[in-house]
């Protein structure tokens, strides 16, 4: 099996606990013309697993923009920062 190929198993629980939304923008599936994926929250290229907290919910806005970027440039400060990441909370959010 490809190390990219997500179990039938593990993506209804993650689709489950995302309740039909993108856990990016919140948008919701049944209101969007293009289907949602489940998509590699840390892309396996970079470390990340099948496993169900490093896979999320998404629609094709938010999966197509975060493709396999784990941080970006901050259009105010210039720094590079880290993307959301919808498997920790808000205030780990600020010390990734």
């Amino acid at each position: 099996m490809s190390k990219y190929r997500v179990p039938l198993t593990v993506k209804k629980k993650v689709i489950a606990k995302a309740k039909g939304c993108c856990e990016y923008c919140l948008s919701q599936e049944v209101f969007s013309p293009q289907p949602f994926s489940i998509e590699h929250i840390v892309p396996v290229n970079g470390g990340g697993g099948n496993e169900e907290e490093n896979l999320a919910f998404a629609c094709q806005g938010c999966n197509n923009y975060k493709y396999t970027k784990t941080s970006t440039l901050d259009p105010v400060s210039g720094e590079m920062v880290p993307l959301y990441h919808p498997r920790m909370d808000e205030w780990d959010q600020h010390f990734v």
